[in-house]
């Protein structure tokens, strides 16, 4: 993988810019949109923009699938999050879209789990470590039909979330307002 990935590529934020903030629970189980960010000073943390995958080195968050898709930012934004994340990039031609379906693979996550080491309810895994899945690179026309189906499949996620999200919202004020009747 390490052939055709950037593990925990660098990102120009420098210490103290105030910078979107996602910390471990915005990453979801299921779906690919981290939800619930906020703004703060960068002080440390990985750093990512839209395209970048990120998953969470740590358990018991590893296994249970915590792991997103990053279009959600603005145009050359970056943000940042938890040390326990790892990030993965597009090197060369490979579409981004292609590793947050990856590590969303059993055999990836399989694989990740055989490398977890430390303290008992600590173990973490590292990206050098995950790097090393063995991986045969896709025909370039492959690539292509694929990026083509996955970013619109990625695209909607993020629709579907966004109206989650509205909905869920609503819901809250339906709720306080039959509450307050």
């Amino acid at each position: 993988m390490a052939d055709i990935a950037l593990v925990n590529p660098v990102r120009p934020l420098a210490k103290g810019v105030e910078a979107r903030y996602f910390e471990m629970a915005t990453l979801p189980t299921n779906g690919c949109i981290p939800t619930g960010d906020f703004i703060k000073p960068y002080n440390g943390g990985v750093r990512f923009t839209n395209g970048d995958t990120l998953i969470a080195r740590i358990t018991p968050c590893l296994e249970n699938g915590k792991a997103a898709y990053i279009n959600i930012l603005e145009d050359n934004e970056v943000a940042f999050g938890s040390t326990e994340y790892i990030v993965f990039a597009s090197k060369s031609n490979m579409p981004s879209s292609f590793y947050y379906f990856l590590i969303r693979n059993a055999k990836f996550v399989t694989f990740a789990l055989q490398f977890m080491n430390g303290s008992s309810g600590r173990q973490r895994v590292s990206g050098e470590e995950l790097a090393s899945f063995p991986l045969c690179c896709p025909s370039c026309e492959n690539l292509e039909a694929f990026d083509k189906v996955a970013s619109l499949v990625l695209e909607q996620m993020k629709d579907n979330t966004y109206e989650i999200q509205k909905l869920k919202q609503l819901q809250e004020v339906i709720a306080a307002t039959i509450s307050s009747c």
